[in-house]
């Protein structure tokens, strides 16, 4: 090659912009330092690793940033560009993502017959938002108390609740009380409430197993932690980078055996803690299930009933039957 020519070549090549990289804000729901937060940390590190061309997420923080019911009104905003957060946080925006807790099948299952398809849409049409991930895929939920109770008649007993079962915790008969997470542990440390709900993960993380002593079994319903971009945001993208947070997307929800894992040896740090297991078996446990499942779809009927009956279908096949 002529000297001058690959001279200039190398000129032009110093000089040239490098490719075009987005940079995302993120925003989580649950506070810094728990467990729930473990497959977002994963998912920024990985974007951050294999998306170098494209985009590149900026975690902004917590609730410290960003109130937890808050944070899905200001994705929808374009306030920040990627939030992480549960559906039992943002359901006054889109009622239908409750349905996500009662899914019988994986997020896999999902991606293949329709349903992901389903939520992406809702989420498009009433949040403003791209439904790109769910993560935490089989983490149940469980009943914990301050004091022994019997969980089919739980009159008289004060639970801090989110809206993910408001429903099935009244029909149970309990007072509900809804507070962020940040401030369960006054509510159960002034007795202002007996009991939560919560994951089988993450108890130690805020000191409430000081309180708690007992944990109802089984668990019910399925927790999700979603990843969910601004709608205009994820559409200002260039193929490049929706392809890249869509291969990533796909890469975490195939990370949900490493929360199993830490749930087993949760549920082992819990009863070396003391915390006693009010164990449901035979018809009452049928009941205790039974009656979650049935309050889950009749107040997402009650809310909005646009897309229950597909919504049935495609996340909980056998209770459509």
């Amino acid at each position: 090659m002529n000297k001058t020519i690959a001279l200039a070549m190398a000129s032009c090549l110093i000089g040239a912009p490098a490719l075009a990289q987005t940079t995302l804000r993120v925003v989580t729901a649950f506070p810094q330092g728990t467990m729930q937060n473990i497959p977002l940390t994963a998912f920024v590190e990985h974007v951050n690793e294999t998306c170098t061309d494209s985009v590149t997420l900026n975690f902004v923080g917590g609730p410290e940033a960003i109130p937890t019911f808050e944070l899905g009104e200001a994705v929808r905003r374009g306030v920040v560009d990627v939030g992480f957060s549960s559906q039992s946080f943002y359901t006054s925006i889109v009622p239908d993502a409750s349905a996500i807790r009662l899914s019988t099948n994986s997020a896999a299952e999902q991606r293949e017959n329709g349903g992901w398809e389903l939520l992406n849409r809702i989420h498009n049409e009433r949040m403003n938002a791209y439904y790109l991930a769910r993560t935490s895929d089989g983490i149940p939920f469980h009943l914990y108390l301050t004091e022994e109770a019997d969980p089919l008649d739980l009159s008289g007993v004060s639970l801090r609740i989110a809206p993910v079962y408001r429903a099935f915790f009244e029909d149970l008969g309990a007072t509900v009380v809804q507070i962020p997470p940040a401030e369960v542990y006054p509510a159960l440390e002034r007795g202002v409430v007996q009991g939560v709900g919560w994951t089988s993960l993450g108890l130690f993380d805020q000191g409430w197993d000081q309180h708690i002593r007992y944990r109802v079994d089984p668990g019910f319903y399925v927790s999700d932690s979603n990843i969910l971009v601004n709608l205009d945001r994820w559409n200002g993208l260039d193929a490049a980078a929706q392809d890249c947070l869509s291969e990533a997307a796909l890469w975490v929800e195939g990370q949900d055996h490493v929360l199993l894992d830490l749930q087993a040896e949760e549920l082992q740090r819990q009863a070396d803690a003391g915390v006693q297991v009010i164990a449901l078996d035979g018809e009452r446990r049928d009941e205790f299930l039974r009656r979650a499942s049935d309050a889950g779809w009749a107040e997402l009927e009650r809310l909005q009933p646009e897309y229950v009956t597909e919504l049935r279908e495609l996340l909980a096949p056998e209770s459509a039957e």
